[in-house]
């Protein structure tokens, strides 16, 4: 009988005990409580996946991203190719424009596209000399030759003339002249003035005409570039017989200016 009180005050603590647990483990208030009554009460400490990867993104250095891109241009499905291609749209690394060169030689034509088109958004002067051979290779799409012309306008370095000025005489589509003559234009080099005014005179076409007008104006400094008309960044005209590549390299000195619009085969339409 003398271990019947000592039982029944065992029981009768663990009792009294066990919901103070059970309510510590399941439905208390800190983090991880299955029963809290805020069950978001832990998202201000751990962060949703999406954000989680996104930041973990934005922390990524260049050299990490560059070797992952590297890696990932290897993969056999031309998709992820163009993936990797687009990662490094605005990533200002010396590499960079190197590897879009390289991805230009790719196999699969939407591979060669991405690369021609990240060159040209990213006005690279260093890939003027080879997409301007690849212009003329036997194996080079039409498409891509579209390209091609349409991105050299686009970084509107006057070294890029000659090859759009050779497109221009040899293409009878009248699509790929209204391209060349609008790019002639944008570069604004005045090399191109002779060939343009036998187009202005000659051309079937009247909007290939209408276009060859107006790029001749462009460079005689009468009417802005396309480039200078989306950047906001003509205070005053071109220097008739000055290619655009001085006027970006001067507006690239401004720190205020807006990034440039892209140059479209559409605008030529």
């Amino acid at each position: 009988m003398s271990k019947t009180p000592g039982l029944f005050a065992f029981i009768a603590s663990a009792v009294l005990t066990f919901p103070a647990i059970a309510f510590a483990q399941f439905g208390g208030q800190g983090l991880g409580s299955a029963l809290s009554n805020d069950p978001l009460s832990h998202q201000g400490q751990v962060r949703p996946g999406v954000e989680d990867t996104a930041g973990h993104a934005a922390q990524e250095t260049p050299f990490k991203i560059i070797k992952d891109v590297k890696l990932g241009l290897k993969d056999a499905d031309p998709n992820v190719r163009v993936g990797e291609l687009t990662k490094l749209r605005d990533l200002q690394d010396p590499e960079v424009n190197a590897i879009l060169v390289e991805s230009m030689a790719d196999t699969d034509l939407r591979v060669k596209l991405k690369a021609i088109d990240l060159l040209g958004s990213r006005e690279a002067d260093e890939a003027v000399a080879p997409m301007s051979s690849m212009l003329f290779l036997r194996s080079t799409e039409q498409i891509a030759r579209l390209h091609l012309v349409a991105e050299l306008g686009r970084i509107g370095d006057g070294q890029g003339a000659p090859a759009v000025m050779q497109f221009l005489a040899e293409h009878e589509d009248d699509r790929g002249r209204g391209t060349a003559v609008f790019v002639l234009g944008e570069i604004g080099n005045e090399k191109a003035t002779p060939l343009l005014k036998r187009v202005v005179i000659e051309d079937q076409s009247p909007t290939v005409r209408r276009l060859a007008r107006e790029a001749l104006r462009k460079i005689d400094g009468e009417l802005p570039f396309e480039h200078q008309k989306q950047t906001a960044v003509a205070a005053r005209p071109a220097c008739p017989g000055s290619d655009r590549s001085e006027a970006r390299k001067a507006a690239r000195a401004r720190p205020e200016v807006a990034e440039p619009g892209a140059l479209t085969l559409s605008r030529i339409s």
